[in-house]
C-alpha cells in the first residue's frame, strides 16, 4: 500500500520551466526522477518575461515556505510512500524587510537598472514571487539558493538510501540547477541594501508533505493538530497509533543522527557524524501521511569532528538536548488530539505512559538505541555506528510518572 503525498492547498505560483539550464547537478540514486518533463529551472513569469522570454512552458506551482514552491504534477513513489517535487529558490514571496508580500510596486522601489522600470511600469502591481539579489543570511540571494548551500544538501542526499540516511528520513535533492545567465543578470539588478555577488542556483527536491511541526508552512501539526489529522486521514484510534509509532521511531533517529552516522577518519584520526547547523525540527522537518518525519533543509546538516570517545558522546548528548523538546512537542501534540477524539479515558499522566509505551516499541530493532526502564526513569541507551564501546552514551528520557 503506497501512502499518498499530502500538501496544503496555499497561493498558487505562476512558473516558467526552462529545459535549457548552463549547469545540472544530479543524484544519480534519483534520475528517473528527472525526466524531460521535469528537467531544468523554474522561474517566476515576471523574471521569465523581463528576461527576454527565453524557450519554456508554463507551470503552476502552489506555495510552500517563502521561496518554494510544489509541483503537484511531479510525483514519485519510494519506499511505499509517494513524494511531491517542490524547487527551493523559485522567488520569495515576502519583502524581505516588511512584514508584506512582495509585489511589482515593491520590487520598482528597489530596481537598480533603469531600463528595467519601463517594463515593470506596465506591470499589474499584483503580488508575486521573485528572485532578488540581495546578500541574505550571509550568501544567500533572498528568494534563490546559493551554490555552496545546495552542495551541502546534494551531498547528504548522496548519502542516503533514497529517503532512508542511516534510519534518519530526509527529503532527497533530486538535482541542482543554475539558472540561465539572463534570469540571473535580472534578478542581480533588484536588492534592497547588499548586493550578492554569486551564482544562482535551484534545488529540485522531493517532499511527502508540507506539513511542518510548527512553523512555516499553513498549518502545522503542533498548532493546527485537527486540521493535520484531517488532511492525513487519521479516522480511527488504531491508525492514530500506528501513526504516532512511526512519528516516535523517526523522531528518535532524528535526535540521534549523530550517533548514526559516526565512522572514523583514518586519515585524519578523528571521528565524523553528521550534526544540525542553524536548523531545527520545528521548522525544517514536514511530516507524512504516515507520521514518519522527514527532514527538508539539508544544507543545514554537515560533518562534525571529535578527537575523542568524550568529544563524542558530548556530541551526541548535545544533539539529543538541543532538539528533543520539538521533538516531544510533536508526539504530545498527536497524543493530546487522539485522546481527544477518541474520548480516551485518563490524565494527562495517563496520556505520557502511553506516549512512553509508544517510544519503547518504536525504539524495537534500531541498531544504534533501545529505550528502557531503570529506577523510576525511561532511558535511551544510544550506541554509535563506529567504536560503540568506548562511545556509547545514556540519555534520560523521562523521569518519575513512568512505573
Amino acid at each position: 500500500m503506497v501512502t499518498p503525498a499530502v500538501w496544503v492547498p496555499n497561493d498558487p505560483v505562476p512558473l516558467v520551466r526552462l529545459p535549457e539550464v548552463p549547469e545540472t547537478l544530479g543524484n544519480p540514486a534519483l534520475r528517473r526522477v528527472w525526466d524531460e518533463a521535469t528537467a531544468g529551472a523554474y522561474v517566476p513569469d515576471l523574471l521569465w518575461r523581463l528576461s527576454g522570454r527565453p524557450r519554456g512552458e508554463p507551470v503552476d506551482g502552489v506555495r510552500d515556505d517563502n521561496r518554494s514552491a510544489i509541483l503537484p504534477g511531479r510525483r514519485v513513489i519510494l519506499d511505499d510512500r509517494e513524494y511531491v517535487a517542490t524547487v527551493k529558490g523559485c522567488g520569495a514571496a515576502t519583502d524581505a524587510f516588511q512584514h508584506a508580500p512582495l509585489s511589482v510596486a515593491r520590487l520598482r522601489s528597489i530596481c537598480r537598472d533603469p531600463s528595467l522600470l519601463q517594463a515593470l511600469a506596465a506591470e499589474d502591481g499584483s503580488e508575486i514571487g521573485f528572485i532578488t539579489g540581495e546578500r541574505w543570511f550571509g550568501n544567500v540571494p533572498y528568494g534563490g539558493q546559493a551554490p555552496d548551500n545546495g552542495a551541502i544538501g546534494l551531498l547528504a542526499s548522496l548519502r542516503a538510501q533514497g529517503t532512508d540516511l542511516a534510519g534518519f528520513r530526509i527529503c532527497p535533492i533530486v538535482a541542482l540547477v543554475r539558472l540561465p545567465d539572463a534570469c540571473a543578470r535580472i534578478a542581480s539588478s533588484f536588492y534592497w541594501y547588499r548586493r550578492y555577488a554569486g551564482a544562482y542556483w535551484q534545488e529540485l527536491r522531493l517532499m511527502p508533505s508540507n506539513v511542518r511541526v510548527y512553523f512555516h508552512s499553513p498549518v502545522t501539526f503542533g498548532v493546527d493538530t485537527p486540521e493535520a489529522f484531517a488532511l492525513f486521514g487519521l479516522s480511527s484510534l488504531e491508525a492514530c497509533e500506528r501513526f504516532l509509532e512511526n512519528l516516535a521511531r523517526s523522531a528518535l533517529a532524528a535526535l540521534t543522527l549523530y550517533a548514526r552516522t559516526l565512522r572514523f577518519d583514518d586519515r585524519t584520526g578523528r571521528y565524523l557524524g553528521l550534526a544540525y547547523h542553524d536548523v531545527w525540527l520545528d521548522k525544517d522537518a514536514v511530516i507524512a501521511a504516515d507520521g514518519t518525519m522527514h527532514f527538508v533543509d539539508l544544507e543545514g546538516i554537515e560533518d562534525v569532528s571529535a578527537e575523542t570517545p568524550a568529544e563524542v558522546r558530548e556530541t551526541i548528548l548535545h544533539q539529543f538536548h538541543r532538539h528533543v523538546y520539538e521533538a516531544s512537542y510533536a508526539l504530545e501534540a498527536m497524543a493530546a488530539e487522539t485522546h481527544r477524539r477518541f474520548r480516551v479515558e485518563g490524565d494527562p499522566a495517563a496520556r505520557r505512559r502511553w506516549v512512553i509505551e509508544i517510544l519503547e516499541r518504536a525504539a524495537g530493532g534500531d541498531p544504534c538505541l533501545r529505550i528502557e526502564r531503570s529506577r523510576g526513569r525511561v532511558v535511551a541507551h544510544v550506541a554509535p555506528r563506529a567504536d560503540a564501546d568506548a562511545c556509547s552514551v545514556e540519555i534520560e528520557v523521562a523521569s518519575g510518572e513512568v512505573s
